[in-house]
């Protein structure tokens, strides 16, 4: 009798134990959230999820203990607390199962294959943030018809649940046409496709292709019809939306279901019919025991609920829902993969260079592709080189963004080309208008990432050329790239360096680049010098004691670089950067200093 009283109060404190740890675990699950941030604060955070669930289950158990004889309790009373809190997930998971049954016992596929069709209408619901300015034709659009594998194809797009097909309803329309002009059309490679097999990043883009096609008189022609005319018709889509596990909470009958489905309907004798459908679900079903706990949604969201599991059925659970690219691949069988014929962006653009014809938007963008695609080869030919530089010399395109491509990859380029592609480099960033902030700063930026990478042979011929930039302050903020190269001029470039330094102490602080990017040039083209700097390392020093040269953060490694690169005194530079900045310790110093003696670090 007395064991047995000492064992009911010794329960009794247990549970009252469990009750005060479940308190502040139920009214402040974000507590969970911090302590997960750390280490350490992992299995706290694990603990506070399981208190209530275990005091919960240990209450019903005590509750249930008092209708049972007290020799039998300790063994049954938990039996049936565990039947209880079982019976609803079992009936509830059963019936999400069943409906699951019901939703995917209507596939079916009858399509002929090879797929073939005149005219295909998609209706989706794969969101794209279209520009204004942008063509709402998507990889697959641009694809499809490029292929052959359909003559036009409209384009429905819907925000939420898939509706019922409205054969009336208004749709964009595409279709490829030969005519003299083309209209004006922004291209991009939108939704693109899973082909299969590993991402080949040199293989053709459709949005390239498309653009070689416009250029040479083939165009890609928008209208508007009436789904009505479509020969096919898929239709792609989430058709229920289900509450997910944060969503649904502490209700237990909450519709977790969520159901997704392609449907291929097809044109026979003036009628559709369905001949294809793929029907997935995703269902967050319950755990074996209805038991709360925690429940996180976005971020750092966390909330009491009941716990549940994600079961996909017909779903890939890291793929998208559903799997487009796999159904027109594999389920349709279309052969939307590019070839990697000959006329290419470059054979199409050297045809429209130096010709008296306008040149138009595509022309500009296939000179992207080109320079674009030159990153692409190990090792640009003379014939690239040589069509990159007639491309920069027509004034009529712009600056394409990658142009640095045409100096990055001209190891085999002969000496003539290289200068003949320097003077054009240099002769466009002088012709810009620069303001820093327009869009003639950003194409100034690129010209200069491409004078960067020109080899040192052609950059004394253009002495005057950054004499001229390092005094021309807005070109020179938006350009200061370019002025790292007067570490070509070897010594000789010394003052200029210096002066860059000295004219970006003068710029207010609080004007960002115009004294960041004008120091910038200046101390890492002596960076860049290496010991060819010797003459320098004095002036430097002296400009560190006067406050000059910025020693906090990369600016510090930069400066110590710098000096132990072009051999100055390591004694000497520890006690000018000591006395000017009190945060870096010698052990600091010492291994900075250290590891550029070995290999110098221009980077910042």
């Amino acid at each position: 009798m007395a064991a047995a009283t000492v064992q009911r109060w010794t329960f009794r404190a247990v549970l009252l134990v469990l009750g005060l740890a479940a308190i502040p675990c139920l009214l402040f699950p974000q507590m969970a959230i911090v302590a997960a941030m750390s280490i350490v604060g992992i299995p706290i955070a694990i603990l506070m999820a399981l208190i209530p669930p275990v005091f919960l289950f240990v209450l019903l158990t005590w509750a249930i203990s008092f209708r049972i004889p007290a020799r039998l309790a300790w063994l049954t009373s938990p039996l049936i607390a565990a039947a209880l809190l079982a019976v609803p997930p079992f009936l509830i998971n059963r019936s999400m199962d069943q409906t699951t049954t019901a939703l995917v016992s209507g596939d079916h596929d009858q399509v002929l294959r090879p797929f073939q069709t005149g005219t295909l209408a998609v209706r989706s619901d794969r969101s794209v943030f279209w520009t204004k300015t942008q063509t709402h034709c998507d990889d697959f659009c641009m694809r499809a018809l490029l292929t052959g594998s359909v003559q036009r194809i409209m384009v429905l797009d819907y925000d939420k649940e898939m509706p019922e097909v409205d054969f009336s309803a208004t749709a964009r329309t595409f279709h490829m046409e030969h005519r003299a002009s083309c209209p004006l059309v922004e291209l991009a490679d939108a939704r693109p496709l899973d082909l299969g097999g590993p991402r080949d990043f040199k293989a053709p883009k459709a949005s390239e292709r498309m653009r070689i096609e416009i250029a040479k008189g083939n165009c890609l022609i928008e209208a508007e019809a009436p789904l009505s005319e479509a020969d096919t018709m898929i239709s792609t889509g989430q058709v229920k939306r289900g509450l997910d596990d944060y969503q649904a909470g502490l209700d237990p009958t909450a519709d977790t279901m969520s159901v997704y489905r392609i449907s291929v309907q097809s044109k026979a004798g003036g009628r559709f019919s369905e001949v294809y459908r793929s029907t997935s679900v995703a269902s967050y079903r319950l755990l074996p025991l209805l038991l709360p706990s925690y429940v996180t949604g976005y971020q750092f969201d966390i909330r009491i609920g009941f716990p549940r599991l994600l079961r996909l059925t017909h779903l890939d659970r890291f793929g998208p829902r559903p799997d487009w690219s796999g159904f027109v691949v594999h389920a349709l069988g279309m052969k939307l993969a590019l070839p990697a014929g000959s006329a290419d962006a470059a054979v199409v653009l050297a045809a429209k260079v130096g010709q008296p014809q306008p040149i138009d938007a595509v022309t500009n963008s296939l000179a992207e592709d080109f320079f674009s695609r030159l990153g692409d080869k190990r090792t640009a030919s003379q014939d690239d080189i040589d069509l990159a530089v007639a491309v920069l010399n027509d004034r009529r395109l712009d600056i394409p963004r990658h142009v640095y491509t045409a100096a990055s990859h001209a190891k085999d380029a002969t000496p003539q080309s290289m200068a003949r592609l320097a003077d054009v480099l240099f002769a466009r960033l002088f012709e810009l208008d620069i303001e820093v902030g327009n869009i003639d700063a950003r194409q100034a930026g690129d010209l200069a990432l491409a004078i960067q990478y020109l080899p040192d042979d052609v950059i004394p011929a253009h002495r005057a050329d950054l004499e001229r930039l390092a005094r021309d302050m807005p070109r020179r903020v938006a350009a200061y790239r370019a002025l790292t190269r007067l570490s070509a001029l070897n010594a000789d470039a010394i003052p200029t360096m210096l002066y860059l330094i000295d004219d970006a102490a003068l710029q207010p602080r609080d004007k960002g680049n115009f004294w960041q990017h004008s120091y910038l040039a200046g101390v890492l083209g002596l960076c860049q010098l290496g010991e060819r700097g010797a003459p320098a390392v004095e002036p430097f020093l002296e400009r560190i004691r006067a406050g000059t040269i910025p020693l906090y953060a990369s600016y510090g490694d930069l400066a110590i670089n710098t000096l132990a690169g072009m051999g100055a005194d390591k004694e000497r530079t520890w006690h000018a950067v000591s006395a000017k900045d009190q945060t870096i310790g010698r052990g600091r110093f010492d291994s900075v200093f250290d590891r550029a003696k070995r290999k110098i670090d221009c980077d910042y």
